[in-house]
């Protein structure tokens, strides 16, 4: 499918795929406008460069890992100026796309751009044989969630961010006599196990960038090796009912320089039951730990868990809704 701009000169303006010699300052610029510091973390560096990339030689952006991820893709060019564009990622999993930084200037908008770039993605993972496509999109932005819903893509869900730091953590009180199975930390033998629970806790989608891998749960000796040289660290505690079957996990990752990230997953036949303790204990390890910032992503419909986030001292930081395009 060939998308042009309606009544313009092609030669100045329109559609076309990003041109990597040419694109990357001006699309830097344009991401820097629209998103701003609301950019995951893994794109400042580029905005922070946006001088230095306006400077550098083409081949120098070429070689860049980081303008690699913005190969792939189109922008929407008007007398010179990007003024549109959007990324489509690769994924591990065979068939699956991401669309990332939808952007358009906003001089531009409302005339059909991004309906257009985004039906150029379409046509583009279609060529290429791909299955699916999924994008995350900040759940207030209504206008952006309609258009995508009149392309055919599907809401999967919204994940809230929550973030604060060890010093101003507060605990969770306990009712003893209704705190729920005891917590151990979680067995070397049953990272399969845990793998499976998340996946019963979390739709699989729900995981950005990638699906959750198999062994995101396993331990031993060459793990704690690997996460040692990283400068990494991982817990994981486990509850478990009457026939030693695993009912809730509650998992701490830190890695030198970065926050703590929190992971809580109750299987759904027992949830409202063990969140209290499961965050209770996790809360109890940080304040033992080096003072840093906190996050967690965790289901914004989970009414429970955002209390209790509340109660513990926890603010949101953005809900990004996730959907998803099926080209089957």
């Amino acid at each position: 499918m060939i998308v042009t701009a309606p009544s313009q000169d092609q030669s100045q303006n329109g559609l076309r795929p990003i041109n990597l010699n040419t694109d990357i300052p001006g699309i830097l610029r344009l991401l820097e406008l629209v998103f701003g510091t609301s950019l995951r973390a893994e794109g400042r560096p580029m905005i922070a460069s946006n001088e230095l990339a306006a400077q550098s030689p083409a081949i120098l952006w070429r070689l860049s890992p980081a303008a690699a991820k913005l190969a792939l893709g189109f922008v929407w060019e008007a007398d010179g100026r990007i003024v549109g564009n959007v990324t489509v990622l690769t994924t591990e999993r065979p068939g699956r796309y991401l669309v990332v930084n939808v952007a358009v200037h906003p001089d531009h908008r409302r005339q059909g751009i991004a309906r257009l770039m985004m039906k150029q993605v379409e046509s583009l993972v279609q060529q290429r044989g791909g299955n699916h496509i999924l994008l995350q999109v900040v759940k207030q932005n209504s206008a952006a969630i309609e258009l995508y819903k009149s392309l055919d893509y599907t809401l999967i869900g919204s994940m809230t961010q929550w973030a604060t730091s060890v010093s101003r953590l507060r605990r969770l009180e306990l009712n003893l006599d209704n705190a729920g199975s005891p917590i151990r930390e979680l067995r070397r033998h049953e990272w399969r196990a845990a793998y499976a629970l998340d996946r019963q806790a979390l739709r699989a989608d729900m995981h950005w960038p990638e699906h959750l891998k198999s062994d995101a749960y396993k331990t031993g000796f060459w793990v704690s090796v690997k996460n040692f040289l990283n400068g990494r660290q991982a817990e994981t505690w486990a509850t478990r009912d009457a026939q030693n079957q695993l009912t809730g996990l509650a998992k701490i990752e830190s890695e030198w320089g970065r926050s703590h990230n929190l992971t809580l997953r109750i299987h759904p036949a027992w949830q409202g039951r063990l969140e209290r303790p499961l965050l209770a204990k996790m809360i109890r390890r940080l304040q033992s730990m080096s003072r840093r910032s906190v996050t967690i992503e965790h289901l914004d419909e989970d009414e429970l868990v955002n209390a209790l986030l509340q109660e513990a001292n926890f603010s949101p930081r953005r809900t990004l809704t996730h959907m998803r395009l099926d080209l089957d």
